[in-house]
């Protein structure tokens, strides 16, 4: 990568956090079997970055302290079966998500399984209230029409054949590519096909947005049709959201996918130019529902 590539891709990183609020921090603390390497941990933050850079909302802070406990449940990423995992009195800073990831055997299709956590809460005045909603809209119930959360997991095949690279020319036709997956899993963490303002715009196996307009849904309700199509930077391309993917290829999000986290309530901003962003991620070193699966 020449000097001034790595410039210019750093230059546009910074510009395009500077219209965004949101931290994806990732929690490796159930990866036991040392799936994540830094590789891998990097490729995570690049598909994380995909997010961070568009979604301008802000999350208020979430403080357990003396009475308020904040608990939050999610499955274990080491083995997504086994009984919830439940922490309790936990603290979120303001603007961060918080992500627990690991690999697990999934079986012979799936390569991720992931979803926003769940969570209990006890305490005084507005405190529940304000830690579920985190300064959003209405996010839960029938009337939902926005979407927060503290956070959620994933869990990653540890029997696919990965390939963990940020140049999608590199992706070999038996490989799949880590980056596509995380992407879709992240996306799921975030509302896409789990949140109830998802849910509240799906009927007769369509998701009908204001931005996306109707389009028609996998029979799971959670997933875009396969073979849905979109755009990246005016170039057609498979819907990142679609159900499957295939070895030896590379999905990025699409204006279709971004068109439903703004209408599941993300405030969501211009995006920089497809190549701008491959520039970023190779300028800046990157290499190396609840539960929705993904398939190969």
């Amino acid at each position: 990568m020449q000097a001034r590539a790595l410039t210019t891709g750093l230059l546009l990183m910074l510009s395009s956090l500077a219209q965004a609020n949101i931290k994806i921090e990732f929690d490796y603390s159930y990866d036991t079997a040392g799936f994540f390497t830094s590789q891998g941990k990097s490729v995570l933050g690049a598909a994380a970055a995909a997010f961070e850079t568009r979604f301008a909302d802000s999350l208020a802070a979430i403080d357990s302290a003396g009475g308020n406990d904040f608990a939050i449940r999610f499955f274990d990423p080491a083995n997504p079966f086994a009984p919830d995992i439940i922490l309790s009195q936990q603290d979120f800073a303001t603007d961060v998500i918080r992500v627990y990831v690991g690999a697990a055997n999934l079986g012979s299709s799936t390569l991720g399984l992931g979803g926003p956590g769940g969570y209990s809460c006890g305490g005084f005045g507005t405190f529940c209230t304000d830690a579920i909603s985190r300064g959003q809209g209405t996010v839960t119930g029938g009337g939902a029409t926005d979407f927060a959360l503290w956070g959620g997991n994933i869990s990653f095949s540890n029997t696919a054949s990965w390939y963990f690279g940020t140049d999608a020319s590199g992706i070999t036709p038996g490989q799949s590519d880590f980056y596509s997956v995380a992407i879709h899993e992240l996306a799921h963490v975030l509302g896409f096909g789990t949140a109830d303002s998802f849910s509240n715009l799906v009927g007769g196996g369509m998701f009908n947005g204001p931005t996306t307009g109707a389009v028609v849904l996998h029979d799971d309700d959670s997933h875009w049709a396969a073979g849905t199509m979109s755009l990246v930077s005016g170039n057609a391309q498979e819907a990142a959201m679609n159900p499957t993917i295939l070895k030896g290829t590379r999905k990025y999000f699409t204006d279709l996918d971004y068109a439903a986290m703004q209408d599941i309530g993300w405030q969501v901003t211009p995006v920089p130019e497809a190549e701008t962003w491959a520039m970023l991620l190779a300028g800046l070193g990157l290499v190396g529902l609840a539960a929705r699966s993904r398939k190969r």
